[in-house]
């Protein structure tokens, strides 16, 4: 399969790059950067830029697409710039592929998309699924949601191509775990997102896994390690830190994050792989 992946030189990209070409897929990165060692050839693109878009997309014509590309940066820059980035080049992207005739398109939404992340918001029970879902006042949030509507929209232009989003959790990269070491220190710094991450290679067997299933029109998965960030159990810290908070299943595992893939693993058989505890017994 020629598969085109936007973003490959980032953070989680690459993850992406290299577990779609340890498949066997022929990748092309669409980036603004080469990055280095990374397997596949590479194309320079603006994907704010529908021109360029265009020519790149019916140059290559892959069978897939994995888009990542974006203005990651939930903060700390103008808003209409992380706003207006994130959603023209997922609209150029989107049309181009299904101009081009793209069976599927497996694109990056986020955590953040669920608009729980928003200050003082917190689930109506947990774990929760991909239903759960709150108005958010967030630039790069609000443009990862509109990413969806643009999908859900585009599905029915394009009937042939499949839309898959991943809301990607808070990514980690296997040699910065230290992160994570931060957060257990100062459990304050992960209440944002109930403690919970995911190791950048599972976001890249999240992408292959979804990239080689069956789906049809537009579906959207939350993705996360299987545990949480923290060695407190979930409940006392969810008490602590947001008033008393107690709508947690009575079966949920102390220590297991509050996202609830299952929804991934019924589709495409993805679980999560890695994780800090892991590491430590390792």
């Amino acid at each position: 399969m020629r598969v085109v992946v936007t973003g490959g030189a980032g953070k989680a990209g690459q993850h992406v790059v290299r577990a779609v070409a340890a498949a066997g897929h022929d990748v092309i990165n669409f980036d603004r950067i080469p990055g280095s060692d990374l397997p596949g050839s590479f194309c320079r693109v603006d994907l704010t830029n529908a021109g360029e878009t265009y020519d790149a997309m019916f140059q290559f014509r892959p069978d897939g697409v994995c888009h990542l590309a974006a203005n990651p940066a939930p903060s700390g820059q103008a808003r209409v710039d992380v706003f207006g980035n994130n959603v023209l080049s997922a609209f150029n992207l989107m049309q181009a592929a299904g101009d081009a005739g793209v069976r599927r398109m497996i694109y990056a939404s986020s955590e953040m998309a669920t608009g729980l992340l928003t200050e003082g918001v917190v689930p109506s029970r947990i774990p929760f699924d991909e239903s759960e879902r709150r108005p958010s006042p967030n630039a790069y949030a609000v443009s990862k949601y509109i990413s969806e509507v643009i999908a859900d929209s585009l599905s029915l232009a394009y009937p042939s191509m499949a839309f898959v989003g991943l809301r990607i959790n808070n990514v980690i990269p296997p040699d910065r775990y230290d992160i994570l070491q931060e957060r257990r220190d100062n459990p304050a710094l992960g209440l944002a997102n109930f403690w919970s991450y995911i190791d950048a290679r599972d976001v890249g067997s999240a992408y292959l896994a979804a990239l080689e299933g069956e789906s049809s029109g537009h579906e959207v998965f939350l993705i996360a390690a299987a545990d949480t960030s923290s060695d407190q159990p979930l409940r006392a810290l969810m008490a602590a830190h947001y008033d008393g908070y107690d709508c947690i299943a009575p079966d949920h595992d102390d220590f297991a994050s509050a996202f609830n893939c299952a929804k991934m693993e019924q589709f495409f058989g993805w679980k999560p792989s890695y994780g800090w505890r892991q590491m430590d017994a390792s």
